[in-house]
């Protein structure tokens, strides 16, 4: 009688953690046509077809896995919770730097999430903030020097 006590308190407890990692991960997936060239994470694409899948852990983060259908070629990138409204499907937000377009955000239907800046795009945004101050200052009738 004992034995059947472990056993049934065993697979309880198994079948409550089971419950409990299946509810606290889940994914989203789409395809995408995106019509411009843009980078994600230090990775450059060209306009096309890509596979999207959203990957949430709780609340706080994620994966985002981005598949070229053309080269078969995966590239995934961590995610963190962020606190702007979600979208009825899954949404891309893109920033545009000195030309070049960079993936910043994923909204879905839960949340948003951003994705970590690569050091070109840190390195773009100082400099094309540092022109915006100059050009500010020098608009504005002080003397930047």
């Amino acid at each position: 009688m004992k034995k059947i006590i472990q056993v049934c308190s065993l697979l309880s407890l198994l079948f409550l953690f089971t419950a409990v990692s299946a509810s606290a991960q889940s994914t989203l997936g789409v395809d995408v046509e995106v019509p411009f060239a843009f980078n994600i994470a230090g990775h450059s694409y060209d306009s096309g077809n890509y596979i999207l899948k959203v990957t949430k852990f709780g609340t706080v983060s994620g994966t985002l896995s981005i598949r070229d259908p053309k080269t078969d070629e995966l590239q995934i990138v961590l995610l963190n919770a962020n606190g702007d409204e979600s979208a009825d499907g899954i949404k891309l937000v893109f920033d545009t730097i000195d030309g070049r377009r960079f993936l910043t955000k994923i909204r879905t239907p839960d949340r948003t999430f951003a994705l970590g800046r690569s050091k070109a795009e840190k390195d773009a945004a100082k400099t094309r903030d540092a022109a915006r101050s100059e050009t500010s200052s020098i608009g504005s009738g002080a003397d930047p020097f």
